[in-house]
Order: structure tokens, then C-alpha cells, then sequence
């Protein structure tokens, strides 16, 4: 009976670590939890495998090629910006935009064509912006460069620029209203750096133009857009909400027992990546390393965050060419420096184009109209007078 009792008093003093333990265990997510969890590395390399090719450099170690043509140019190619209330955000219609356009940085290699490089940081937009001469301009941002309140000017190869006239920043199809890079270092030359930061729980966001700036240049109203967070990987625009999935913190985690995670069909860099280069415009052909790369399978995607198979259903843009020299343009309207422009001078009496006037045709008599003879006039009967009457009615 005591051995007995003392067995109960052992089990009541491990009740309380056998309870904390059960309510200590994590959760399985769900769907909803996605919104403002954590992902990490791994789920990049996952997700955009099916997109690209992952590259394992000495230097920045994996970094992505995404499969796009040579006219590729990341923040230009199929997106638009929109203002929202972090400040200039890009709207990618690509199904992996949710990550390329709001993490990490851009790069360029001559051999390796357009590069992205993962990072941490969730932003509206990685990219240097500029203002002057009647343009707004923006560069995807290198690496290396950090920005600040105190940041410097951001100086990255000429040809990065993109510059349009602002009343078009929020139109998108931006191939219709850029020249191309060849006037880019005279534009360069004549603007200024717009250093404008957004500030919000201690976490600083690259927010460029200001709204207020922007409508008194175009004298236009601009829109603002609420940035929502959504649970699958597509952006969607939907009335005065832009939802897309960001999640708030990104892991480098160090995967299994220790060992680094490694991207799905990754391959070795068959050369160093170099600093930022200047883009090839010249180039008719995907870069070399897409021209040797080997035919691989597709990846299928990672379905730890529930993805939809149902593609995304906003019309993707046709800015399949980065700048086209016989398109016919818009001309900007120039708001400065017109000349006044001399009121029109009546024209003088017998300066005037008057019409010419026909002579009046001569008047024809009408032809006499033939009248009917007049029918003879019936002939008067005699009448005979009556007989006359006697007295008394005889005759």
C-alpha cells in the first residue's frame, strides 16, 4: 500500500513536465498561418526551380537564372509599379515575383545574363530611383549597396536605368515610352538621386517618388494602394488592395543534421560571377551560359505553402521587347519653358478665299399652255305663252 502511494506521488510531480512538454510542441501550420510566418532559403530554392536554373557561385554562393529571353530586364519585363502605402511597390505578373522583386538584389554578367541574388529583407521594391530632365528613372539595386537615410547616390552601369516620362510610371508597358539606353548617361548627367525611405517598425523600405511629388509634376491624381499579405504565392490587384505573399522573416537555415540545403538540379559556376556589367544591348541570343546549359527536368514546385495549381489570372503584359526604335510614342507634354505662341491675324478683306460665284443662267420663257376651245352655247327653246282663260274657268 505505501509502495503503492508512492508510485501516485510520482506520477502527480511528472503530470506538470508531461503537460508542458504536450503544450510546448509546434503546431502543424495551416494555410492562414502563412500570412506574417517565416520561410527560408530552402523554399526559395524549391519554388523557383521550375522557373530557372540555381547557380552555385564561390562568391555569393546559389544564385538564380531565371529562364526569360534576352529582352529580359527584372523590374521592367511584365510588371507595373503601383503607389501603396510602403511607397513605390512593383506588381510582378510573374508566378515568381512574390520573391524576386521584394528580396535579395540583381546583377548583371555578360556570361550569365540577368542574375538575382536571395536575401532576407522584405521590401516594396530593390531599386535606385532618379528624377530630372522631364523623367523618372530606376535601376534594380546591385549588391553591396546599402541604403539609408545618409546613402549616397547609387551608381550602378548607365545602361540599368530605365527612364520614362512620369505621367507613365503607373501605366506599365514602360517598352512604348523608353528610348532604349542610349541617351541613358546624358539623362544620368541632369538628374538628381531621390533618396525618399519609408520608416515602419524600425525596418527602413526604399519607397522612391512621393505621391504628392508625382501629382504635382503630372497633375494627375495618383491612386494609393493597402498591401495585404495572402496565402499563396500570386499577386493579385483587387480594387484599392494589392495582396501578395510576403512572409515577415527569411531563415538561412542550415537544413539537415547541420548540412547546407542545396537547390533542386543546382550546378557549379562555370566561371566566377564578376562585378555588375553593363547590359549587352546588342545581343540577339540568350546569354552563353543559357546556350550551354543543359536540358533538365522540371521541377515540380514545393507545396509547403498550399499553392494553388489555378495559374494567375491577370493578363500578363506584352513587354517582351525592352525598347523598340520605330514605335510610335506618345510625345510627353512639355509643362515648362513653352514659348507663348502669337493669336492668329484676321485676314485681310481680299486676301480672303472667296468662293467663286457662277453667273445667273438666263431664264427660260415658258411654253403658252393650248386652252381647250370653249364648248357652243346651247340654243333657247321658244316657249309658248299659255292660252288665256276666260271668266269662270272656261276657255
Amino acid at each position: 500500500m505505501q509502495q503503492h502511494n508512492f508510485d501516485l506521488k510520482q506520477l502527480f510531480g511528472v503530470l506538470p513536465l508531461i503537460l508542458l512538454f504536450v503544450f510546448c510542441l509546434p503546431l502543424p501550420r495551416t494555410q492562414a498561418q502563412y500570412d506574417d510566418a517565416y520561410i527560408s532559403y530552402n523554399d526559395f530554392y524549391e519554388n523557383l526551380a521550375p522557373y530557372g536554373q540555381w547557380i552555385d557561385d564561390p562568391k555569393y554562393g546559389y544564385v538564380w537564372s531565371p529562364e526569360e529571353d534576352e529582352n529580359f530586364r527584372p523590374y521592367y519585363s511584365n510588371g507595373h509599379w503601383a503607389m501603396t502605402d510602403y511607397g513605390n511597390t512593383w506588381v510582378s505578373d510573374y508566378a515568381w515575383g512574390w520573391a524576386c522583386f521584394h528580396y535579395g538584389r540583381w546583377t548583371y554578367d555578360p556570361y550569365y545574363g540577368w542574375l538575382w541574388i536571395p536575401g532576407s529583407n522584405w521590401g516594396p521594391a530593390w531599386v535606385g530611383w532618379r528624377y530630372g530632365e522631364g523623367y523618372y528613372g530606376w535601376a534594380p539595386l546591385g549588391p553591396g549597396y546599402e541604403f539609408g537615410p545618409n546613402a549616397g547616390d547609387y551608381i550602378c552601369p548607365n545602361d540599368w536605368w530605365v527612364f520614362i516620362p512620369p505621367q507613365y510610371v503607373y501605366t506599365g508597358n514602360y517598352y512604348r515610352y523608353w528610348y532604349g539606353p542610349h541617351g541613358n548617361s546624358h539623362i544620368i548627367k541632369n538628374t538628381i538621386f531621390v533618396n525618399n525611405n519609408y520608416v515602419s517598425k524600425n525596418v527602413t523600405y526604399v519607397s522612391g517618388p512621393r505621391k504628392k511629388e508625382v501629382e504635382d509634376i503630372t497633375h494627375q491624381p495618383v491612386q494609393v494602394y493597402k498591401i495585404r499579405n495572402s496565402n499563396n504565392l500570386n499577386t493579385r490587384v483587387h480594387h484599392s488592395e494589392i495582396k501578395m505573399y510576403r512572409p515577415a522573416e527569411i531563415r538561412p537555415t542550415s537544413g539537415i543534421y547541420g548540412q547546407r540545403p542545396v537547390p533542386p538540379n543546382v550546378v557549379a559556376a562555370p566561371q566566377p560571377l564578376r562585378q555588375p556589367q553593363p547590359v549587352n544591348t546588342g545581343q540577339s541570343t540568350p546569354p552563353q551560359f543559357r546556350n550551354r546549359l543543359p536540358n533538365t527536368h522540371v521541377v515540380t514546385p514545393g507545396t509547403d505553402f498550399n499553392q494553388t495549381a489555378e495559374p494567375n489570372k491577370r493578363p500578363v503584359r506584352n513587354d517582351n521587347n525592352p525598347y523598340e526604335w520605330d514605335v510610335n510614342r506618345p510625345v510627353p507634354q512639355q509643362r515648362h519653358n513653352i514659348a507663348p505662341q502669337p493669336a492668329p491675324q484676321p485676314v485681310p478683306q481680299y486676301q480672303r478665299n472667296e468662293p467663286q460665284r457662277q453667273a445667273p443662267q438666263p431664264r427660260q420663257a415658258p411654253a403658252p399652255q393650248q386652252r381647250p376651245a370653249p364648248a357652243p352655247a346651247p340654243t333657247p327653246q321658244p316657249r309658248q305663252a299659255p292660252a288665256p282663260q276666260r271668266e269662270g274657268g272656261r276657255r
